[in-house]
C-alpha cells in the first residue's frame, strides 16, 4: 500500500503531517543547499527563440528517475530532476528575452536587446481575437506578421473585447482573469490581458477549422485516430512547435516608477454599461506585469509552461538609492486584510441583486494580492521548495546580466517552469481517497513543480487549505462520484488547469433529442461526453473552448457527438 501524506495544520512553526502509518512533525527550516552542478545562464544574450531543450539528454536523465512509494524522490532522483529543471528554466528565460527582443522586421532582430526602435517579436504573432471571429467566420490565412505590426502602428494597440464578452465569460484578451473576474491594482485600476499564438499554431488551427464551433464538431467526429487535438511539436531546430503567450498589463499611475516597467501606449475597452450605445474606450500607459509562455515540444508534449512577473507585483523591493519600491497589487500596511478575494459583482443586476458581472467604475477597491506559498507536503509536492530555490538563484544571474546592460527587464523574474519528468506518463484518476496521486499526477507526464501560478493571472486560484478533490480547476470526476474530501494545502498550476480544456463535440439535447435552446441559441457540448473540459481534448489550450463559446452558433453538425476517450492520456488507476 502506498503511503499517503496529507498536511493537517501548522503548530508553532511545525508542519503536522499525517500518513497512513501515523503522525509526523516536520520542522520548517530554511532552504537546504542546492545540489552542485546546475548550469549557469549563458553570459551572452541571444535573440534566437529556442526550439526545445536537448530532448535526448533530458529523456536519458529522466529514465533514471523513479519516485518511491508515497511520491518521494531519492537524493539521486532529486539531483537529476533539479539538473533537468535548470535546463527548462534557462529555456524559459531565453524564450522570454527572445520574445521581447526588438525586431527590425519579422524574425529579423535588432543587434542589441536595448535597441530603442523596433517592436518585440510577440507583436508580430496572431492575436486570438483575429482567430475566433464573430459567427465563426473564416479568419485570414496565411498570416501576415508585417501587416499586424503596421496596423498596430496605424490604429494603435488595443486591449479590447469582442462583442459583449465581458458580460458572459472571461476571454483571454480582455479585462477579467480566466474563470473569475477583475484584478484591481493599488491605484484602483483594472489589470488587462491579451493573448496570441505563433504562426505555426495558427496554421494548425486554421487548417483544421478549429476557429469555430461547427469546425470543432466536425473535427471531433472524425475517425477516432484523427479526432484528438494535437498541437504541433517542434521539428528539431528547424521549425517551432505551438507557442501561446498571455500578457498582463497594469495602468501606470503617478506613483508608479515607469523605469521599472516595459511599457506600451494602449487603448482599452471599459467594462461599463453602454445604454445601447457603442462601447467606451480609454487610452492608457500600460506596464507589463506578467507573461505566460507555453511551448509544445518534442521533449514536452504536455507543453513547457513558463511564467514571469514584474518583481514589484506582490512585494516591495529595495531601491538603489534607498527606500522601497511601490508594490503593484498589495499594500504592506494592511496586515489583516484577507488576500486574493474576488470583488463582489455589481453590474447587470436585477432589482439591485443577482448581479451578473462587474462594472469598472464601481469596482475600484484594490485587491490585496499575495503569492500563497504552499508548504512542503511529503508525497504531494516533495521537491517544489528545492525548485523554487534554484529558480531564485538563476533569476539573480539573469537580472545581474540585464542590469549590466541597463535593460528594463532586470525588473522581471521567472516564477517557475513546469515540464514533464516522464512524457506520456498517464494521469491518475480523481475520487475519494485518491490524494496525493490525483494531485501530483492530475495531468499526464509526471509534471514538476506540482504548483505554479502567476499572481496577476491566477490570483483567485490560490485557495491554500482545501479538499484534495476537486482541487481548483479539476472537472474529471464522473457523474455521481464522491469528491476527495481529504484536507490538503494547494493552489493550481498552469498545466493542471489547461489539462481540463476541451473542444466542442456536439450540441446539447433534451430527453426527446431536440437541441437545447438558451436565450435563442443552441448550447454546445465541450469535452468528453459533454462534461466541462475532461481530459485533454484541446491539447491543453483553453482558447478553443472559451473563445468559440462567445460566437453566435451556426448550423448543427450533421454527425451527432459520440462517446470519446483520449488515446494518449489514459487515467492511471489507484
Amino acid at each position: 500500500m502506498q503511503r499517503k501524506w496529507i498536511l493537517l495544520s501548522f503548530v508553532g512553526g511545525l508542519v503536522v503531517i499525517a500518513s497512513l502509518a501515523g503522525f509526523y512533525l516536520v520542522r520548517r527550516t530554511g532552504a537546504q543547499p542546492l545540489q552542485a552542478g546546475l548550469r549557469q545562464f549563458p553570459s551572452t544574450l541571444s535573440p534566437q527563440l529556442p526550439y526545445d531543450v536537448n530532448a535526448a539528454q533530458i529523456e536519458a536523465m529522466m529514465a533514471e528517475v523513479h519516485p518511491q512509494n508515497g511520491g518521494e524522490y531519492s537524493p539521486h532522483d532529486t539531483e537529476l530532476v533539479l539538473k533537468a529543471q535548470r535546463e527548462f528554466d534557462i529555456l524559459s528565460w531565453q524564450a522570454f528575452l527572445a520574445l521581447n527582443w526588438p525586431q527590425q522586421s519579422y524574425e529579423s532582430p535588432q543587434s542589441s536587446f536595448n535597441a530603442t526602435s523596433g517592436q518585440p517579436l510577440w507583436s508580430y504573432w496572431v492575436p486570438i481575437e483575429k482567430i475566433f471571429l464573430p459567427n465563426g467566420a473564416r479568419p485570414q490565412f496565411p498570416w501576415n506578421p508585417a501587416q499586424q505590426v503596421k496596423d498596430a502602428a496605424t490604429n494603435g494597440i488595443s486591449l479590447t473585447m469582442t462583442k459583449a464578452a465581458w458580460r458572459q465569460q472571461a476571454s483571454a484578451s480582455d479585462n477579467f482573469q480566466a474563470f473569475s473576474g477583475p484584478l484591481v491594482d493599488q491605484n484602483g485600476k483594472w489589470a488587462r490581458y491579451e493573448a496570441m499564438v505563433n504562426p505555426e499554431e495558427y496554421e494548425y488551427l486554421y487548417k483544421n477549422e478549429l476557429y469555430s464551433i461547427d469546425g470543432q464538431i466536425r473535427f471531433s467526429n472524425r475517425d477516432v485516430n484523427q479526432s484528438e487535438v494535437a498541437m504541433p511539436l517542434n521539428s528539431g531546430d528547424k521549425k517551432h512547435g505551438s507557442i501561446e503567450i498571455k500578457l498582463s498589463w497594469k495602468e501606470l499611475g503617478p506613483n508608479d516608477d515607469r523605469s521599472r516597467f516595459y511599457t506600451k501606449r494602449v487603448r482599452v475597452e471599459l467594462s461599463e454599461p453602454t445604454n445601447g450605445g457603442p462601447p467606451q474606450y480609454r487610452t492608457i500607459d500600460a506596464g507589463l506585469v506578467g507573461m505566460h509562455i507555453a511551448m509544445r515540444t518534442e521533449s514536452s508534449p504536455e507543453w513547457i509552461w513558463s511564467t514571469f512577473e514584474q518583481i514589484d507585483n506582490v512585494r516591495q523591493n529595495p531601491l538603489e538609492h534607498g527606500g522601497l519600491s511601490h508594490a503593484n497589487f498589495m499594500n504592506p500596511a494592511l496586515k489583516n486584510v484577507p488576500v486574493n478575494v474576488l470583488p463582489a459583482k455589481n453590474g447587470d443586476c436585477t432589482n439591485g441583486t443577482n448581479c451578473q458581472t462587474w462594472y469598472e467604475n464601481l469596482t475600484t477597491t484594490p485587491v490585496q494580492t499575495s503569492r500563497v506559498q504552499v508548504p512542503l507536503q511529503h508525497g504531494l509536492n516533495p521537491i517544489d521548495d528545492k525548485i523554487s530555490e534554484a529558480v531564485a538563484e538563476l533569476n539573480k544571474q539573469v537580472q545581474a546580466l540585464l542590469h549590466s546592460q541597463g535593460s528594463v527587464f532586470q525588473y522581471y523574474e521567472l516564477i517557475g517552469t513546469q515540464w514533464p519528468v516522464h512524457k506520456f506518463a498517464p494521469a491518475y484518476a480523481g475520487g475519494q481517497g485518491s490524494a496525493p496521486e490525483s494531485i501530483t499526477n492530475k495531468t499526464p507526464g509526471d509534471v514538476v513543480p506540482v504548483f505554479l501560478v502567476n499572481t496577476t493571472m491566477e490570483t483567485y486560484f490560490q485557495k491554500g487549505g482545501q479538499n484534495a478533490g476537486c482541487l481548483e480547476q479539476d472537472d474529471r470526476l464522473p457523474d455521481n462520484c464522491t469528491a476527495d474530501n481529504t484536507p490538503v494545502s494547494g493552489t493550481e498550476s498552469c498545466v493542471g488547469c489547461h489539462y481540463s480544456a476541451g473542444i466542442a463535440t456536439g450540441w446539447k439535447r433534451d430527453m426527446n433529442g431536440n437541441p437545447v435552446i438558451v436565450n435563442g441559441v443552441k448550447q454546445p457540448i465541450y469535452g468528453e461526453n459533454g462534461h466541462f473540459g475532461r481530459s485533454a481534448h484541446a491539447s491543453f489550450s483553453w482558447m478553443l473552448q472559451i473563445e468559440t463559446s462567445k460566437q453566435n452558433l451556426g448550423a448543427e453538425a450533421s454527425v451527432p457527438a459520440r462517446k470519446r476517450f483520449s488515446m494518449h492520456t489514459p487515467n492511471r488507476q489507484p
